[in-house]
């Protein structure tokens, strides 16, 4: 007899002993949902295919989701678990046994396979092992996320200084680590990730591959997945616990009682009738033998019901702290007291990078290929699956706006979906949403044909259709309801839910006839999976707050009348998304008319640059596929005239029509273009350095900095840091001409262009050239902050904040290596150095005289102390700024952002001043083990670190998000033939 029929033996028996009719009842149910679940995994499909698909990999053989108990297995993990059971006197260890199996049965029946809809209007189940790709995680916990965020960088800033870049790596840049390594090191993990990023896949994944393993004694997956013990998922939706907590009377509800979380979980298991005993979950929490996947903290109702959540979790960890926990939650969600204590690591869900993306889509490509061509053979499915992930990938190189959002796995899902069914892409993110608006709709079980539209017209009445277009409008009207009540309205109770719709569709139908038809649609909302669900009891809310804001902009979009009630809320968070998408679902001239009438926006400068800058990003999105406009133009011209306005005019402002230029094009001579505009210094004798006493008293203000923050130790070393300055002897300088600004992102990228980074190139001496061919992943003895996966561009070129699209920001992310070598190929380039100049970085001495003349300055700008209308520094702008942004900042000869923003290289070796200043100027030897001196400071860079004075250094090989260049050149007159 087999496994299963020894489990439905047992059932029968339990079912004729029971008592009353509700136990057997009970039972009966039990049995004809394990029959029905075991007939359908034997099904198979035409062609000897099973109707779940493919997969690669876990509980999946071929095609179909294989038992989850087969015959010959050993049992031990079985077993292992059993023995937990055996020490309570409860039940027969019979009992358990099944109830084991019918519990892990259930997880695996449930979880092991996807419910995808809307490809091909059908709906298909392929196994969750066909799609699964690993998602990596980040910790420690992103600043974001911190409550002393601006602190913390200070501390990081801190150690910069005292123990240099090596150890920076693991302070500010977040460690990369895969689920099992993660799931290895920490016992408590709480996984914080946006909507859509993969939490809940994850948990699931999780489970069902316990679930393997425990049922096929299978080693190997428990340490894929990170476990050295077999441990039993016990996986609850905490979304239940605000039902069952309201349940519970007052007196229950007193204190944080971990039983709380328990019987939540046995009342949730209760109501599937799997008939498991009580003590079920409590005995493995008390043998430390359970995993508690808890998803979804955020989905608990209130801020204070999450906060009595997490002190139950918080209470279970202290009473069973032998289990292991893993608990999900969105980021908005984590704060104040619904934060898990320091006993559970946070890790936070990375976006798929480009690999993942592709792996994802190949992988979905297979699986679907394989669902909807039962008929074909292996090689035909993998040809048309390659085909598939070809194509795709393609469109989305060639489409950047939808490209960029496919970073989550939700919309990456969505996208592959449009995809298969149009066979191209949408040209913009509208285009997309309402692409996958339409998916979502259309989603239902069936195959293609009248079914299907019928599925389409559903109303919910057998009398009535509604059809796709109505129901689309009519979740339109209900967004807009929804996002004009504020961020607090992502949810709305059934009965206004109603009423809106009712209203909605009165101005079609008679009012008796309209309130017929808002009910059966609110009730038939489930159908509408992805877009307005029943989040909460009686509580409706849109999944993803996308769909709203895209309902809500399309809404409005048809609506001319609504047009500048939209606009005027162009300076509020809330509505800048709907603002950009309504555009974007907008006809090319009437998305140009609504972009006109939101430049007239703003009564002061700065409220006519936040409107400008909205356009801008609009404009940014909108004009790959609609062309260029009138409004760019309009757009340039007015941030330019802000940007440009004399000393006075707020920094804050400045810096963002900085970023409206970056965005819509910065004609300011020499900004984006070659040559740069330069500040021409004569030769002359300068004391560089500090004196002793400037330099003690440096000491001191560092020490009361550090004080203040209660680093008692930083403080005792920070007072000597200052000693490095000190010099009494003058060095004489020959003449040479400084840049205006550091080096732009645009002005780097004519060097990229050029075939900068071919080692072939004479720009390239042979130590850089070994530089750019060392395996940093292989190379052994590397830091952290070495290893780099690719050195053809700058490390944070792709990145938003800082890279290429920051066309007017200071390049970053450059080693000495690459500064140097941008260096001698401008001084090579005809066309963009006419004059033959010679280009080069600025000795370290030469830059200090820049930065402040004969009168030894304290700052670029004079005597005043830093603050944030003079530079870029200690975070006040999170990130580089539009070079030229702090005019008040300038040093008197005209040089912009001396301090801040950027740390500049220099060609000075690194050494004290008072082992001689003859090597101040001399051409570095040996240069891959020689430290560079850096100057200026950076974005996130305390002020005391903005003395004109102020030294660091570092190996030639760093590349940081806050390193760049300036560049120096010789006079005309130093230029020989």
């Amino acid at each position: 007899m087999s496994d299963f029929d020894q489990q439905l033996a047992f059932l029968r028996a339990q079912r004729d002993a029971a008592p009353d009719a509700a136990t057997r009842a009970m039972y009966d149910g039990i049995i004809a949902e394990l029959e029905a679940k075991q007939a359908a995994s034997s099904t198979q499909n035409l062609g000897g295919h099973a109707q779940t698909g493919a997969a690669v990999a876990g509980g999946v053989t071929g095609n179909v989701v294989a038992p989850l108990f087969p015959e010959g297995a050993s049992g031990n993990y079985i077993a292992g678990v059993l023995h937990v059971y055996q020490q309570a006197a409860a039940a027969p260890v019979a009992d358990y046994d099944a109830a084991l199996k019918r519990y892990l049965r259930y997880l695996h029946n449930e979880y092991a396979t996807l419910s995808l809809r809307g490809i091909d209007e059908r709906q298909v189940s392929p196994p969750l092992d066909s799609l699964y790709i690993s998602l990596t995680l980040s910790q420690p916990q992103p600043r974001d996320l911190l409550s002393g965020a601006r602190s913390f960088m200070r501390q990081v800033a801190a150690r910069i200084r005292r123990e240099g870049v090596e150890n920076l790596a693991n302070e500010y840049e977040h460690r990369t680590v895969e689920w099992a390594e993660a799931v290895r090191t920490h016992p408590r993990i709480a996984v914080i990730g946006a909507p859509g990023s993969g939490k809940t896949t994850l948990l699931h994944f999780t489970t069902i591959r316990l679930a393997e393993a425990l049922a096929r004694d299978d080693a190997a997956t428990l340490n894929e997945l990170g476990f050295d013990t077999p441990l039993v998922p016990l996986l609850l939706p905490l979304r239940e616990m605000s039902g069952f907590l309201r349940s519970c009377g007052p007196r229950e509800r007193i204190g944080t009682q971990p039983r709380l979380l328990l019987d939540c979980l046995s009342h949730y298991y209760a109501g599937l009738n799997l008939g498991l005993p009580a003590d079920f979950f409590s005995r493995l929490c008390e043998e430390g033998r359970a995993l508690l996947l808890l998803d979804g903290l955020d989905e608990v109702a209130t801020a204070d019901e999450r906060a009595l959540v997490s002190a139950l979790v918080e209470a279970c960890v202290s009473r069973y702290s032998t289990c292991r926990y893993i608990v999900t939650v969105r980021p908005a969600a984590w704060a104040g007291d619904a934060r898990l204590g320091q006993r559970f690591a946070v890790c936070t869900v990375d976006p798929l990078d480009n690999q993942r993306q592709q792996q994802f889509i190949a992988n979905w490509s297979r699986s679907i290929h394989r669902l909807m061509t039962p008929e074909a053979t292996d090689s035909e499915v993998e040809r048309d699956a390659q085909r598939f992930d070809r194509e795709l990938n393609d469109a989305l190189t060639r489409n950047e706006a939808v490209a960029s959002l496919v970073d989550n796995p939700l919309l990456l899902t969505i996208v592959a979906i449009v995809f298969y069914n149009r066979h191209d892409l949408p040209e913009n993110r509208a285009a997309l949403y309402e692409a996958s608006v339409t998916v979502l709709l259309r989603g239902g079980r069936g195959k293609i044909g009248s079914a299907a539209k019928d599925r389409e017209n559903l109303s919910g009445l057998d009398d009535v259709k509604m059809p796709l277009d109505e129901k689309r409008e009519l979740l339109a009207a209900i967004a807009y309801r929804m996002h004009s009540g504020g961020a607090g309205s992502k949810r709305v109770a059934k009965r206004t839910l109603q009423t809106w719709a009712s209203e909605h569709l009165a101005r079609s139908y008679p009012q008796a006839e309209a309130e017929r038809r808002a009910k059966v649609f609110i009730e038939e909302l489930p159908v509408h999976l992805g877009l307005l669900d029943e989040v909460e009891h009686q509580e409706f809310g849109f999944s993803h707050l996308t769909f709203q804001e895209f309902l809500a902009a399309r809404y409005v979009a048809e609506r001319d009348d609504l047009w500048d009630a939209l606009l005027d809320q162009y300076n509020q968070t809330w509505w800048r998304e709907v603002i950009l998408l309504c555009a974007g679902y907008l006809s090319q001239e009437r998305c140009w008319r609504l972009l006109e009438m939101l430049l007239k926006r703003g009564t002061d400068v700065a409220e006519r640059a936040q409107a400008l800058a909205l356009a801008a990003d609009a404009l940014a999105e909108l004009e790959l596929f609609k062309g260029q406009g009138r409004v760019r133009e309009q757009v340039q011209h007015q941030a330019l005239r802000i940007f440009a306005a004399p000393p006075g005019l707020p920094a804050a402002v400045r810096v963002l029509c900085g970023a409206t230029l970056a965005s819509v094009g910065d004609p300011r001579p020499g900004v984006c273009t070659l040559p740069p505009p330069m500040v021409a210094f004569t030769s002359g004798s300068f004391l560089l350095g500090s004196s002793r006493a400037e330099a003690e008293q440096a000491g001191k203000q560092l020490e009361q900095y550090y004080l203040a923050q209660g680093d008692k130790d930083t403080a005792k070393r920070a007072r000597k840091w200052p000693e490095r300055e000190i010099n009494d002897q003058p060095v004489t300088l020959a003449p040479f001409e400084l840049a205006h600004f550091p080096l732009t992102n645009a002005q780097y990228a004519l060097f990229i262009d050029d075939d900068g980074y071919n080692p072939e190139r004479s720009w390239w001496d042979n130590t850089a050239r070994t530089w750019l061919a060392r395996n940093d992943q292989h190379t052994e003895g590397l830091n952290p902050w070495q290893q780099r996966t690719g050195k053809q561009q700058p490390s944070r070129w792709n990145d938003a904040r800082f890279g290429s699209k920051r066309t007017n920001h200071p390049v970053v992310g450059i080693s000495w290596y690459e500064a140097t070598a941008f260096c001698r190929w401008l001084t090579q380039h005809a066309s963009h150095n006419p004059n033959r100049y010679v280009y080069r970085l600025p000795s370290e001495a030469e830059w200090e005289y820049a930065a402040r003349a004969i009168e030894r300055r304290p700052y670029p700008w004079g005597q005043e102390e830093p603050d944030g209308e003079r530079a870029n520094f200690n975070q006040i702008y999170n990130g580089t700024t539009a070079v030229g942004s702090f005019p008040s900042g300038a040093t008197p000869e005209g040089l912009a952002d001396m301090a801040g923003n950027v740390w500049e290289w220099t060609a000075s070796v690194y050494g004290n001043y008072q082992e001689g200043l003859a090597t101040i100027w001399q051409a570095p030897t040996d240069v891959a083990n020689k430290r560079f001196t850096l100057r200026g400071g950076g974005w996130f860079i305390p002020p005391l670190y903005l003395r004109a004075s102020d030294r660091s250094n570092y190996a030639p090989d760093l590349r940081y998000n806050l390193v760049g260049f300036r560049l120096a050149r010789h006079l005309p007159e130093n230029v020989k033939d």
